[in-house]
């Protein structure tokens, strides 16, 4: 069995899936032919983690021999994602070759601190049943946002959604209900908060299925934040690679790289 924590050399990163298992087959081998080590999957992933999506998923893990990690979103289904242990290495073991990272979990790979934070509002909730297409557990609470505070200082936040500050293109927000969008506001000012605490030098995040890159200062300085489209766009839309030496050399920098720099061919 492969260890998921094993240090890269080059990190894919994801967006949303909405358990298409086979959609995700192609992101995993797309960026396995990429270069990847491990890909790190920025929520809205299983939904209900049905037995054909885990299954495929899996397949196409351990033939390309990448590790998926993801995080949550806000369409998970949460009790059935939590029936699923922490183990002794802090990650939800789901299937074979694919890992949950818990809100506020975190790693070191040489020297580069990561902290996983997902979780977001349904600005469609009024459309959506609770318990089936709803599930309470979607928004990042308080005291999981002091605990992603106490643990000090990171360099890359790894959430589904993006915090207030960060200017997102394509948004609707005439689409959903004011209430609705209201509290998606609270919510990216939770997740601000705990940027000015924890100071990360990149955000990569999902949920808005609108792929951008954007550097702006959050009140310490510049930072990077990249989204990411979801399922059925362009698997270059979905999948972005970055080399780990290009985080190292982020974080011995003042500035950080491009997008560009970011992007894979």
């Amino acid at each position: 069995m492969t260890d998921p924590l094993t240090t890269p050399e080059r990190i894919a990163f994801a967006g949303d899936w909405h358990e298409n298992a086979e959609y995700a087959a192609r992101a995993i081998r797309h960026a396995k032919n990429a270069g990847a080590d491990v890909l790190i999957q920025l929520g809205d992933f299983g939904y209900n983690y049905g037995r054909h999506f885990l299954a495929l998923v899996s397949a196409a893990a351990m033939y390309q021999r990448l590790p998926v990690l993801f995080i949550d979103g806000n369409h998970e289904n949460f009790p059935k994602l939590h029936s699923y242990p922490i183990g002794a290495d802090g990650l939800r073991e789901v299937s074979d070759w694919v890992w949950h990272l818990p809100r506020g979990f975190r790693w070191e790979w040489s020297g580069i601190r990561f902290l996983a934070l997902g979780g977001a509002h349904s600005v469609d909730r009024p459309w959506r049943q609770p318990g089936l297409s709803w599930w309470k557990d979607e928004a990042i609470t308080e005291e999981q946002a002091a605990q992603a505070i106490s643990g000090g200082p990171t360099d890359v936040l790894i959430a589904h959604d993006c915090p207030i500050g960060v200017d997102i293109p394509g948004l609707q927000p005439d689409a959903f209900p004011p209430l609705e969008i209201l509290r998606a506001e609270e919510h990216r000012g939770v997740l601000r908060r705990v940027v000015e605490a924890v100071r990360p030098q990149w955000i990569w995040h999902g949920h808005y299925h609108q792929q951008y890159g954007q550097t702006v200062d959050l009140g310490y300085g510049p930072v990077t934040a990249v989204g990411l489209d979801c399922d059925g766009s362009d698997l270059r839309s979905n999948v972005q690679v970055v080399t780990l030496a290009n985080l190292v050399a982020l974080q011995q920098a003042t500035a950080p790289l491009t997008f560009n720099e970011r992007s894979t061919t």
